[in-house]
């Protein structure tokens, strides 16, 4: 057990030091600044070992990405091979997910892959952006890989290389954040190699297999203490296309048998392929699905493949949550419905037993998380491209927690750092008139959603072009067991004459000098019924001003006295203002 438990910290380690690795290196704020990569190492059968610090929609199923290779090369691959595939036909999350995977032998055996997944901030799309939810098809995504060998025996394919770099606006810095997930390759593959070495094969041969098992047997464990049933549940993405004037439905079935330690998701009565690009594929689905039952789980149950073992998920192809149907575009599968499937499931559970699940949080992301592109006019007008995250807040309560601000999204959980100003200034030609939490925008509960942000951006003397995959602005995270919805995201652009012309929930649009983006973002849901929250805490957030006095007196059901000092708690007001609710409620 003791060499079980070192060598689980060891390849830890690994994913930690290819991360740095990354992160040191990245030439595009997305990456250097945001963090929005992942790495991994899994073994020759493809089992992951550790999420690391990475995204859970990049962790939750890359396997599918070293099994891509085997299932195209056979045994067509060597040491010193790298291939690369952003390919969601072929195991990919979405095409800006630039992913390399190298087989890593040790005395001429195949024994680990190493991968590390970037999210590159251009990758050739028609127009500078990385998500393109309003693409129709497939042929009207970015460059794609599907699956190439990008390097041969340590050397690039230059080839490949040239042909990513025809195909990208800004190809030097495309290829500076190739090699830093290349180096970070490089350093999974030197690390385990060592732990070889020190420990023996055979003894890591061993641990393999013992640490999935052991796995496996947590997470069984975890769901013994579950209740057993089923659940059935329906929300909706804001819609775009006339087919789904109501909303595009969401839809999934949980079943839980605790007896025989096994959780079912049945997601196949989900609507077919649409024409946007927010269709989810198998990547993405399953990453979804693990995190959502991961969370559910626990901390103590292990990040690898072996927990996953006693869950069964359903899809279907050509669901727009399942397996796409060729050509249907995927390039925003990572947001949006993604962004919905792991809070909904999440939510379920707490149907099952009070006290279990979440909320709601952020669904796509807010207009102060664009991607911007243009021309530089600080640096001889160079071109650029980036996203950057900025107010991307909005996590869902849970019972017993309010939502987390920096949460971002049920894909990313707070692994996405938040973009600091002025290195957002420094890497754009922008500035930053405010950012600051959106009163009013934590979804009600007795325990509060996460708050939104209120950001004013403009440009510097450069005009810039923003484009942005927003959602939640008819259908705001929801609560759950009695929370309310967070407040909806809302954007515009405004004008040189302070005049606002309202943008829609995915846009495109240009902001010359004198013209700002102004961003409303969405706050996560609550959980549980507002009047149960302590008047105490409401009081608290009304004094930093996260609430507003009416909203404590008309949803909390608190009643507060202004004062010239500031605000106090009316305690005799409040009983009086929940006693009804509270007589119904017995």
């Amino acid at each position: 057990m003791f060499t079980l438990i070192v060598l689980r910290r060891r390849f830890e380690s690994v994913v930690r030091e290819m991360s740095n690795t990354l992160a040191k290196t990245g030439r595009s704020g997305v990456l250097n600044t945001a963090l929005d990569f992942s790495c991994m190492v899994t073994d020759s059968q493809f089992q992951s070992l550790s999420a690391g610090q990475g995204l859970p929609v990049h962790t939750g199923a890359i396997h599918l990405i070293p099994q891509a290779v085997v299932e195209k090369f056979g045994d067509d691959i060597g040491p010193g091979d790298c291939f690369v595939n952003n390919s969601s036909y072929h195991g990919n999350t979405h095409c800006a997910d630039f992913t390399l995977c190298s087989p890593v032998y040790y005395n001429g055996e195949l024994v680990f892959y190493s991968v590390a997944r970037a999210h590159f901030s251009d990758m050739g799309f028609p127009t500078p952006d990385t998500y393109a939810p309003l693409a129709r098809d497939y042929y009207q995504e970015g460059l794609m890989l599907p699956c190439v060998r990008i390097q041969k025996a340590g050397k690039d394919v230059p080839e490949v290389i040239d042909i990513c770099k025809a195909n990208i606006r800004a190809p030097e810095i495309f290829y500076g954040d190739y090699l830093a997930t290349l180096g970070a390759v490089r350093t999974g593959e030197r690390r385990v190699l060592e732990i070889c070495d020190e420990f023996g094969a055979e003894i890591v041969k061993q641990f393999l297999k013992q640490y999935q098992d052991y796995a496996e047997t947590m997470a069984m464990e975890a769901i013994l203490k579950l209740p057993s049933g089923s659940v059935s549940k329906e929300f909706h993405h804001d819609s775009v296309i006339p087919e789904y004037p109501d909303g595009i439905p969401v839809r999934a079935k949980l079943s839980v048998d605790a007896e025989a330690g096994r959780i079912e998701i049945d997601l196949r009565d989900n609507v077919d392929n649409l024409p946007l690009g927010i269709n989810m594929n198998e990547a993405t689905v399953l990453a979804c699905c693990a995190t959502a039952i991961m969370n559910i789980l626990g901390p103590e149950v292990p990040r690898c493949a072996g927990a996953l073992r006693p869950v069964n998920i359903l899809m279907r192809e050509g669901s727009a949550i399942g397996r796409p149907k060729f050509p249907a575009a995927t390039c925003a599968s990572t947001t949006n419905l993604a962004h919905i499937l792991i809070e909904h499931i999440q939510s379920m559970f707490a149907e099952l037993r009070p006290g279990l699940g979440t909320a709601y949080g952020t669904i796509g992301h807010p207009a102060s998380a664009p991607v911007v592109s243009g021309t530089d006019s600080r640096y001889q007008d160079r071109a650029f491209v980036n996203q950057i995250m900025l107010g991307y807040w909005g996590g869902p309560a849970s019972s017993g927690y309010d939502g987390w601000l920096t949460y971002g999204s049920g894909t990313t959980q707070g692994m996405l750092w938040q973009s600091s100003i002025e290195v957002t200034e420094f890497q754009q030609p922008i500035l930053i008139e405010k950012l600051e939490i959106r009163t009013d925008s934590f979804g009600p509960g007795e325990w509060m959603g996460g708050g939104g942000a209120s950001c004013v951006m403009r440009a510097r003397a450069d005009t810039l072009r923003f484009t942005c995959n927003s959602g939640a602005r008819r259908f705001p995270p929801a609560g759950t067991a009695g929370g309310s919805a967070g407040a909806p995201n809302l954007a515009w652009k405004q004008l040189s004459d302070g005049s606002l012309v309202e943008l829609p929930i995915f846009f495109d649009v240009e902001v010359a000098p004198g013209e700002k983006l102004v961003s409303e973002g969405c706050g996560g849901g609550g959980y549980g019924e507002p009047w149960k929250r302590d008047p105490e805490k409401v009081l608290k957030s009304v004094r930093a001003g996260l609430i507003s006095a009416d909203r404590a007196r008309s949803i909390y059901r608190v009643a507060l006295s202004e004062t010239p000092l500031g605000y106090h708690l009316d305690e005799a007001g409040t009983r009086a203002l929940r006693s009804d609710i509270q007589s119904q409620a017995n």
